[in-house]
């Protein structure tokens, strides 16, 4: 994918940045430009003489056209998969070196372990039934241990303290405001009056809805996770990409795991995985509107950052963006009390559908 954020440096200058790192006894033999993501520029290497393979993330140039929540998702990142890997058991890469000085590099970047096998989305249309169930049981775990690890604020990962929120009421209308602020300023087509209004009218769900800030991924979905046959059978062998990731409400990140459905009771292995995984025993109305609000945080997110896109492709995503917009504030507009999306779900009392702890799929 072609993006103005992605800074594409030679292979002469990686082969510098690795000898920089790993020694001058390392001897690159293949590099090859990984063309999946949407963001940073990224390249598998081969060598000699250290790590047979390693993984060079390079953020934007300097005059790369940033959102304001992006100016330092690197560091995010960085600090992310260290978190991951000390407290959990899920699946991350290993962060080798990095350098945000920028004096080797104009930009910041870091070297990582690579992942094995292939993302979700490749594999996910192929395989079986029950096979993809079992997967989406698998994310509701990880997804369980990574919303464990608790944050000293609400909002970005950041220094500065006037962006440290006390609350994650503040924190998100914060983040929601400054998007629509970058959206205004590229002249981004969106809803913004109507937008503003859903949010001062459904912030009373937001008031009690995370009661310590949790780690957020923010962009789990199937491009970011990836798969791997184990005697005929697909796993988690790796996520990728937390550099959308903040402090916040776990509930955000099953908007975006699952950003193509506006009805998360669509997924009913992952969401009683995960339920199962956090010893709660009910996914409220409450949930079910602040996940809307949060796909309507995506969905925006989507929209506004298609300036930096080929004009194509960022038609296509803005005009779905905006489609799904639409979709959400009709949907928070008709809100009212009912059954919970758990009691909707007893079904799976009786369905043969068997969590089974890590150890035993393994």
């Amino acid at each position: 994918m072609k993006s103005r954020t992605k800074n594409l440096i030679s292979h002469q200058k990686i082969g510098e940045l690795v000898k920089l790192h790993f020694g001058q006894a390392y001897e690159v033999s293949r590099i090859e430009e990984l063309t999946g993501g949407m963001f940073s520029a990224v390249y598998r290497i081969e060598g000699t003489g250290g790590p047979d393979q390693l993984i060079l993330k390079v953020g934007p140039p300097p005059e790369a056209p940033l959102l304001s929540y992006e100016q330092t998702v690197m560091a995010t990142e960085v600090e992310c998969l260290r978190l991951i890997r000390e407290r959990t058991s899920v699946p991350v890469p290993k962060v080798l070196a990095y350098d945000f000085s920028k004096t080797a590099l104009d930009s910041d970047y870091f070297f990582m372990t690579a992942l094995e096998g292939v993302t979700l989305n490749c594999v996910s249309k192929s395989m079986s039934r029950d096979n993809l169930s079992r997967l989406k049981i698998e994310l509701g775990e990880y997804l369980a241990q990574l919303h464990q690890i608790k944050g000293p604020y609400y909002g970005y990962f950041t220094q500065a303290p006037a962006r440290q929120f006390s609350t994650w009421k503040d924190a998100f209308f914060h983040m929601f405001d400054q998007l629509l602020r970058d959206g205004q300023e590229r002249k981004a087509r969106l809803p913004y009056a109507k937008i503003r209004s859903a949010l001062s009218k459904y912030e009373g769900y937001l008031e009690d809805a995370a009661e310590t800030p949790a780690l957020v991924d923010f962009d789990c979905h199937d491009g970011n996770i990836f798969v791997k046959q184990v005697d005929g059978i697909y796993q988690i062998v790796g996520i990728a990409d937390l550099e959308r990731a903040f402090w916040g409400d776990p509930i955000a990140d099953f908007a975006a795991a699952f950003f193509q459905t506006d009805d998360i009771s669509r997924e009913p292995d992952f969401i009683c995985s995960y339920m199962i995984a956090m010893n709660k025993t009910n996914y409220s109305n409450e949930d079910a509107a602040r996940f809307l609000l949060y796909r309507l945080y995506l969905m925006a997110v989507m929209a506004v950052e298609t300036f930096r896109y080929e004009p194509l492709y960022a038609m296509a995503q803005g005009t779905w963006a905006r489609w799904n917009i639409v979709k959400c504030l009709r949907k928070l507009a008709r809100r009212k009390s009912g059954p919970t999306l758990w009691q909707r779900m007893q079904f799976w009392k009786q369905s043969s559908i068997i969590v089974l702890p890590s150890s035993e799929r393994r």
